[in-house]
């Protein structure tokens, strides 16, 4: 049986967004395709009967249908399409019949949400409708001009509301601010949405709750956060918002958390805080569609709230009760990522999940019975290939700090013999490896490569202290943390010391190119969409004004040689190993320069190095951008790996 290899990219369907009925008696859910002699993502609806019965497909506009959701009286599903061209939101019945376009705005729409009448849908619009054409010049006056992903910020976004019945959509929200996350009041007479209306917006990740009045359009501040706050989400009884945020105590390391707040107004309560973990998945995988923020939900009695959280290189289901007394782990697989999840009026939770030998599913989690898996897209086809089952270890790590990590086989190896070994970085570095499927990994294993994915401090997963950890020490004791990694493995005595590489994009980019300014013992190294010089990161980033300061420790200006001294171009004379440097034209936020200044610098010493340049992608094209890009991506790497690692070498 054979291993992964690239071609089978366009073999795999990626499963995501579950959405359960009201009544809890069918599940919509998208299902994504890589298409890659056309170059083409594709993706669409999919339903599926809770109590047995196969999943159909519901959508064929043949482009990309995403983001169902249902109207609380279960009759109709609105989601975003862009079958017409642009991405504009469409309705369909659910017991037959043929979508209709509600929007043709010719901008960014996205975050929609229904009113508890089902007749109108609120969403968010995130540039103003206009058939100009570009200007030749713009002037650039926020310091929040530009944002990975969605381009120049050239107009704010707002809250808007369009009629299923038909009509005009209409502007809810004005001003020069941005608004996002609309969510209705069960009676239907106010909208709750994020936004931060000072002057001081751009300057800071705090954001705050509001509502909208639909009667006279009154705005009234719900919280007074000093940190973001996001995904708001009204009680059954209307008496509270429930939102995602922290108050940044630990700055970019603190936890992301479940709050709650009285719809009236008055103090937020904090209900996670004793979980030390972060609200969310933070665990890494090239084998899903784009991570989305997936909100808490409110049981229908109002009194529990579910949310994600990762742990220890895990995902699991939580909920936690109104006055954050009692914190309960719902799902209880020892090994599972869940990415996404929903629930009924009846209770019962579809979510989908993965783990390190199964792509994502749809689960079904009822009031009173035992998770079941609903979904097997891909089970035939990962039955047809060899993978290679990860050992999760801990190692000490730098002061002894236990740190985890996953090891994973070659294929096809002779006992006794010595397989070459790829350590593999994480970025972030607020992020986490866990038990999740790479097909990345298992495409090097299929290779005959010993594969090394470690969690060093400043990983998810492990409580506040530890995130916090790297902050003002990124190439410290991380760096410490991976080589005691590295060391252990080496112990055991199944990898050939003489035979490493080192690979990892974004905070993996920049450790990669640190590390080979440290050590020579990798014969080569891999660096994707990194980091090179702190220093004038903090003005090409869309994020390095910012969140750089915080994670640094200061400005060009205030703190250029603490800046400077963590930088890996300060270093580059020392480099040894040959480099494989790749960086996407279209990143904003590991921008391409970065990869030119130590592409430049190692060509200037006349090292060995390679620069390969991705033009139209962004900065996470290695697994959301155009197929092609992605299949040569791994076509590349792999030459680069054959080329250093598979013959031994004096």
């Amino acid at each position: 049986m054979q291993g992964l290899s690239v071609a089978d990219l366009g073999s795999i369907r990626f499963v995501s967004d579950p959405q359960i009925s009201p009544d809890g008696s069918r599940i919509a859910f998208v299902v994504t395709t890589l298409d890659l002699e056309a170059n083409e993502v594709r993706s669409a609806i999919w339903m599926i009967p809770t109590q047995g019965g196969e999943a159909f497909r519901f959508t064929w506009g043949g482009k990309q249908d995403h983001s169902p959701r249902w109207s609380p009286d279960g009759r109709w599903i609105a989601f975003f399409s862009n079958r017409t061209g642009n991405t504009e939101i469409w309705v369909i019945p659910v017991d037959g019949g043929e979508p209709r376009q509600l929007t043709s705005l010719q901008a960014r729409v996205s975050q929609l949400s229904w009113s508890p009448d089902s007749r109108r849908i609120a969403f968010t619009v995130s540039s103003a409708p206009s058939k100009e054409e570009p200007p030749v010049v713009r002037e650039i006056s926020r310091i929040r001009f530009r944002f990975e992903g969605q381009g120049l910020l050239e107009s704010r976004n707002h809250i808007w509301m369009v009629s299923v019945d038909g009509g005009d959509p209409v502007q809810l929200t004005e001003g020069d601010h941005d608004h996002e996350f609309p969510s209705w009041s069960p009676d239907g007479v106010r909208i709750a949405f994020v936004a931060n209306r000072t002057p001081e917006e751009d300057y800071t990740d705090a954001r705050d709750v509001w509502t909208l009045s639909l009667s006279d359009g009154s705005l009234h501040q719900l919280t007074h956060h000093s940190g973001p706050a996001l995904c708001p989400v009204w009680s059954p009884d209307g008496k509270w918002v429930a939102f995602l945020g922290h108050d940044n105590h630990a700055g970019p390391a603190t936890n992301m958390g479940v709050w709650i707040v009285p719809s009236s107004g008055g103090e937020a309560v904090h209900l996670t805080r004793a979980l030390d973990r972060s609200v969310g998945n933070h665990v890494s995988s090239d084998a899903r569609v784009n991570a989305q923020v997936v909100p808490p939900a409110w049981t229908a009695d109002g009194r529990f709230l579910l949310f994600i959280a990762t742990d220890r290189g895990n995902t699991h289901l939580f909920q936690v009760d109104c006055e954050g007394r009692h914190i309960e782990q719902r799902s209880l697989e020892e090994r599972e990522v869940i990415t996404a999840f929903s629930i009924s009026r009846n209770g019962t939770i579809a979510y989908t999940a993965m783990n390190p030998l199964n792509l994502e599913e749809i689960w079904l989690m009822e009031p009173q019975g035992e998770p079941r898996r609903l979904t097997d897209f891909n089970g035939a086809f990962l039955a047809s290939r060899q993978l290679s089952d990860p050992e999760q270890i801990t190692v000490a790590g730098a002061d002894g700090w236990p740190i985890d990590a996953w090891v994973f086989k070659p294929l096809g190896l002779d006992r006794g013999e010595r397989s070459p070994l790829v350590l593999r970085i994480h970025g972030g570095p607020h992020a986490a490896y866990g038990n999740a499927f790479y097909f990345f990994t298992q495409l090097l294993t299929a290779e005959g490569y010993a594969v090394l994915q470690v969690n060093p401090r400043g990983s998810q997963g492990y409580g506040e202290a530890f995130t916090q950890a790297v902050v003002r020490d990124w190439g410290g004791k991380d760096y410490e943390d991976l080589m005691r990694a590295v060391d252990h493995v080496i112990a055991q005595g199944d990898v050939d010391p003489k035979r490493m590489a080192v690979t990892g994009g974004s905070y993996g980019g920049y450790m990669t190119n640190w590390i080979v300014t440290q050590t020579d013992r990798f014969r080569c190294a891999i660096s994707e969409v990194g980091i090179s010089n702190l220093y004038n990161f903090f003005g090409t980033s869309d994020i390095g004004y910012l969140w750089g300061e915080k994670e640094w420790g200061g400005t060009p200006w205030n703190n250029a040689e603490e800046l400077l001294a963590r930088s890996p171009i300060r270093y580059v004379e020392r480099v040894n190993t040959p480099l494989l440097l790749i960086g996407a034209e279209g990143d904003l936020r590991c921008p391409i320069e970065q990869t030119e200044q130590f592409f430049v610098a190692l060509k200037k010493l006349g090292k060995e190095v390679k620069f390969l340049r991705f033009g139209g992608e962004g900065h996470t094209f290695g697994s959301t951008g155009k197929p092609q890009a992605r299949v040569e991506r791994f076509q590349h790497i792999l030459d680069w790996l054959r080329q250093y690692l598979k013959e031994e070498r004096g």
